[in-house]
């Protein structure tokens, strides 16, 4: 039977959710990006999805990697902050030290509340809201986003968004998320697989509009010296499904996104093992460059979903 609790991450509201006798844990910081900070199956040791030890850790590291967040309006970089929709003129602030640009969105650090909870015997879920009139001056739309965590006893973690337009005009964005994998060593002991797909051409890490086969891992390839930080393009009317696997097999992650996320960010940290799969309907700067960019008109939803399936054998 699943069970779930809430409690706090240092000065955060979060809820964990577990099954003891299969060895499953779930843990979500909702009060701070509505953050996935651990997965873990089969009593394993490590969490598949990186996480924070610790509520100084997320604040001192933050806003560096918004591991796990929710990324809304849009993810990666809107390029200076700026953009124009309906003939007005947008600009949103540079929230990272290194970039005038704007990173990650508007969602990645903003608290959410519970709505609903349930749990049964073969399965748990729990859905998160965040509401807003006017989230940012640059930013001034209405709307409702409801993101629901399901988790089953084989391990399936589905991770579903709803955004609603709750106002009077049409807006702009782009959804993600960015969950950084792990599998309990360095990325030289992972092999991965990923179907065929496009690479997007960047120039100054922002999408030229340009796009190349990319084949390397469609029958899995080692990670080993494989350094990550781009953004690829799927079929927009199937299922992708990516997998790693360490090579002594006693760990293997599943990952998959519906065609409602045609692009993946994949990124590898320079500073530890790990590697984010980020699902996205739209590239970097994608107010801008208009791939992907979804429109809302007033009392319009779109749905969007991914999920993942960890397994561990213990040694």
């Amino acid at each position: 039977m699943f069970t779930l609790s809430h409690f706090k991450f240092g000065k955060l509201s979060a809820t964990k959710i577990q099954h003891h006798k299969k060895g499953i844990e779930l843990e979500i910081i909702h009060d701070f990006g509505a953050i996935i900070n651990k997965y873990s199956v089969n009593q394993s040791p490590f969490s598949f999805i990186r996480g924070y030890k610790s509520y100084s850790e997320l604040i001192e590291t933050h806003p560096f990697f918004s591991r796990s967040a929710k990324l809304f309006p849009f993810p990666n970089r809107l390029e200076h902050g700026r953009f124009r929709y309906d003939q007005k003129s947008y600009t949103l602030p540079a929230n990272f030290p290194w970039t005038d640009d704007a990173v990650h969105g508007l969602l990645y650090n903003q608290a959410f509340s519970v709505v609903h909870s349930h749990c049964e015997t073969d399965f748990a879920e729990l859905t998160l809201r965040f509401e807003t009139s006017s989230l940012a001056k640059g930013f001034p739309f209405s709307f409702t986003l409801d993101v629901s965590y399901r988790v089953d006893t084989e391990g399936v973690l589905v991770c579903s968004t709803k955004v609603t337009n709750t106002g009077n005009q049409a807006f702009p964005f782009g959804d993600a998320w960015h969950p950084y994998f792990s599998l309990d060593c360095t990325l030289n002991q992972v092999q991965m697989t990923m179907p065929v797909c496009k690479e997007l051409q960047v120039e100054s890490g922002l999408p030229t509009g340009e796009r190349r086969e990319f084949k390397q891992f469609r029958h899995g390839a080692s990670l080993t010296d494989v350094s990550f930080n781009h953004c690829f393009e799927f079929d927009r009317h199937a299922t992708a499904n990516l997998c790693l696997q360490r090579l002594d097999q006693t760990a293997t992650l599943h990952f998959q996104q519906d065609s409602s996320y045609p692009f993946v960010q994949l990124y590898t940290p320079p500073s530890e093992a790990t590697l984010a799969i980020e699902p996205m309907t739209c590239p970097a700067n994608a107010f801008n460059n208009q791939i992907g960019l979804i429109d809302l008109l007033p009392g319009q939803t779109r749905l969007f979903r991914w999920q993942c399936q960890a397994h561990y054998i213990p040694r």
